[in-house]
């Protein structure tokens, strides 16, 4: 029986670094979290910091920190942009 491929962290290459893609998008989320909530930019960094260390003995546990890391960028600036469309009809 042979045994499936493990998935791979959105963003992240088979040896646990940044694809290329990965970087660019991380970067410009960060970006934005900066300006939406900086404190969930400090606990994306070291979700993906301990995640980095643990992908040559635990991949999976990297993987699940790698997807926090993830939501924790993505998630400020989704209600960022959310709060900026409700003001923008409020006002109109």
């Amino acid at each position: 029986m042979s045994e499936a491929a493990p998935r791979l962290a959105f963003g992240i290459g088979p040896d646990g670094t940044y694809t290329r893609l990965g970087q660019t998008i991380a970067f410009v989320l960060g970006l934005l979290t900066m300006f939406a909530f900086l404190p969930l930019l400090f606990v994306a960094a070291l979700l993906y910091a301990r995640a980095e260390e643990r992908f040559p003995n635990d991949p999976e546990r990297a993987r699940t920190l790698v997807t926090w890391s993830w939501i924790s960028i993505v998630v400020p600036v989704a209600v960022a942009a959310v709060a900026a469309v409700i003001v923008a009809v409020v006002t109109a």
